[in-house]
């Protein structure tokens, strides 16, 4: 029976690790705690120059399907009865996403844009106003049987009702964050954290943003530090989805993980919509922005 259903196959990214004797596909990981109770933890020499660097991958066991850091049994689950809404069962992977957007008849209307989430979609509306092109599309939320206006999410009167980020957020304010933050006596991860909603990033008593560029790994308080993809947004009426990467092992991007959301707010300030990271250890770098002002 599955155990931990907190991490959907959809926000996975399964890696194929390199062995002496073979290859062997599993979920990446730091540490074997991080495996399911049904899956093993793998460990192998990675093919190089040198067999110095070992690593590690979550495997489910016979009888299961998954990514090994959850797992599903194949006797019990495979009516769906083990999937959440927005996903559907998978003979070789278990639960997986359903795509809405690629369903015959699109649940957004022209002109807005569908684009599938894990679990559900948004519906985006093209905008051409902001400076990082083609992918900065404006996102609409759905809320019960309406949509929300451009730069509003369905957070009001407990999720209930459209309203703006800008007023409704959650500090986040760890100095351990800190991109100047290389020495990491305590390794922090944010697949442990409880997300939910929008949040202003700080350090200090100052504004913080999450980085656009490259973060060195090993800093940030964790191993593989968090950055995105594309330029924050410069026009504050509007939300934008920006794709988030995860530094490690020489490569700016090993973990393409997710998609996050940012509104620039009217006091030049930004506000996130951050979601967990495909594993440990994974976690958003914060810097200092360009805006001079404050937290009040």
């Amino acid at each position: 029976m599955l155990s931990r259903m907190g991490v959907p196959g959809g926000l996975l990214l399964i890696l194929i690790l390199q062995i002496i004797t073979g290859s062997t596909s599993g979920t990446l990981v730091a540490s074997c705690d991080l495996c399911h109770d049904e899956a093993t933890c793998q460990e192998s020499r990675e093919r190089g120059d040198t067999f110095a660097s070992q690593a590690l991958s979550c495997v489910c066991k016979d009888g299961y399907v998954g990514d090994g850091l959850t797992c599903y049994s194949t006797k019990l689950c495979s009516d769906s009865s083990c999937c959440s809404q927005g996903y559907h069962w998978s003979p070789d992977s278990g639960c997986v996403d359903t795509d809405e957007c690629s369903l015959p008849d699109s649940p957004c209307a022209p002109p807005q844009v569908c684009q599938n989430t894990p679990g559900s979609f948004e519906c985006m509306e093209p905008s051409s106003s902001t400076r990082s092109g083609p992918s900065s599309q404006s996102v609409q939320f759905n809320c019960g049987d309406n949509v929300c206006p451009i730069g509003m999410d369905c957070i009001g009167n407990n999720g209930h009702d459209c309203a703006d980020p800008c007023d409704h957020y959650t500090v986040l304010d760890d100095e351990w964050r800190s991109t100047n933050n290389t020495m990491n006596p305590i390794l922090h991860c944010d697949i442990n954290v409880n997300w939910q909603g929008w949040y202003r990033l700080f350090l200090g008593q100052t504004n913080a943003h999450i980085p656009e560029r490259c973060v060195a790994e090993q800093s940030c308080g964790t191993d593989a530090p968090l950055w995105i993809t594309e330029p924050h947004p410069t026009q504050s009426k509007e939300i934008v989805n920006r794709n988030v990467c995860g530094a490690w092992r020489g490569n700016c991007c090993t973990f393409r993980s997710h998609v996050i959301h940012v509104k620039l707010c009217y006091e030049n300030y930004y506000v996130y919509k951050l979601v967990k990271p495909i594993g440990c250890h994974l976690a958003y770098c914060t810097g200092i922005v360009l805006f001079e002002t404050s937290l009040q």
